[in-house]
């Protein structure tokens, strides 16, 4: 299996996803066979964060994965390219990258493909479509990877916390626990599954009533995140902080926090979100300089969105 240079999913957003991609060290040098060259293109385009180059050169190597009829780079091209679609917030162009390799997997014999299952709940997630993602990633739980089943937890449980459901939430949290203790996950992958567990134990803690333990594990998450240039889910958890500080009647700080949230949600191109953060902070009419903060990206977002729409 081969996976982008950095997991883009959870993305997602995921998604846990994230702004940039850049990993600690280069990609490798590119090799001469049509699909991998293609392919390690893409993962430098990633690594610089060129996420539409990335997604021509992912296409590229799709159609050299099925020229060459091989069942394992199809899978693999289609999950990137999938993956990388959703990190430009196509999601509809990722749904349909994922039916279609699918489809290809079908006709040569492979029935599921974890991977594609996962970044398929992802796209779900971020559509809204919660029962349908959480079938999705309850197939990608099946997977023999510990990377995939890591990620499938994760965003199960951030499925089941948006349906309300606090006793499967808890469930996810014990089972991301228990492959921490038990699992080895590779170097690069250590930081962003401590994130994820701290990022449970807040959401958890949060529902519980257990606010200052929640506040202290959503910290910790944050500043993972940020380390690991994992943007968009960073904005996650300023947001859950912002939720934190509301249940402890601090408005200001609730206030302050939805301004951060919203305002890297708008940088990162993430509109529904920004107005979602940003409208929050402006309702809670906090401190002058707050309110005017959220104000004027407010007038930002409008004007952005504006220009989108022609």
């Amino acid at each position: 299996m081969r996976i982008l240079y950095k997991n883009f999913t959870i993305l997602i957003p995921l998604l846990l996803g994230m702004a940039g991609c850049g990993g600690t060290e280069p990609p490798e040098p590119t090799r001469d066979d049509p699909f991998d060259r293609t392919m390690d293109v893409a993962d430098e385009a990633v690594y610089y964060d060129q996420l539409q180059q990335a997604e021509i050169n992912y296409k590229k190597s799709f159609d050299y994965a099925l020229t060459s009829d091989d069942v394992a780079n199809i899978d693999d091209a289609g999950y990137n390219l999938a993956t990388i679609q959703l990190g430009l917030n196509n999601t509809q162009d990722a749904l349909q990258t994922v039916v279609l390799t699918n489809n290809e997997l079908r006709i040569r014999g492979q029935e599921n493909s974890p991977q594609l299952d996962l970044v398929r709940a992802a796209i779900l997630y971020r559509m809204n479509r919660l029962t349908e993602a959480a079938q999705a990633a309850l197939m990608a739980e099946k997977s023999k990877h510990e990377d995939i089943q890591e990620r499938s937890y994760f965003l199960s449980a951030l499925i089941v916390n948006d349906q309300g459901d606090i006793n499967a939430l808890g469930q996810y949290v014990q089972k991301l626990d228990q492959l921490l203790i038990n699992g080895k996950p590779k170097k690069e992958e250590e930081k962003s599954w401590k994130a994820d567990q701290q990022e449970l134990h807040a959401l958890l803690s949060y529902k519980q009533g257990q606010y200052p333990q929640a506040m202290t594990a959503a910290k910790t998450a944050q500043d993972i995140r940020r380390e690991q240039v994992e943007y968009r889910a960073m904005v996650r958890t300023l947001a859950l902080q912002g939720q934190i500080s509301e249940a402890m009647k601090d408005f200001v700080a609730a206030a302050q926090f939805y301004v951060r949230a919203g305002k890297s949600a708008l940088l990162l191109k993430d509109y529904p979100d920004a107005k979602k953060y940003l409208d929050r902070a402006t309702s809670l009419h906090a401190d002058p300089i707050t309110y005017q903060l959220a104000s004027d990206a407010l007038l930002v977002l409008t004007k952005k969105t504006k220009k989108t729409s022609k």
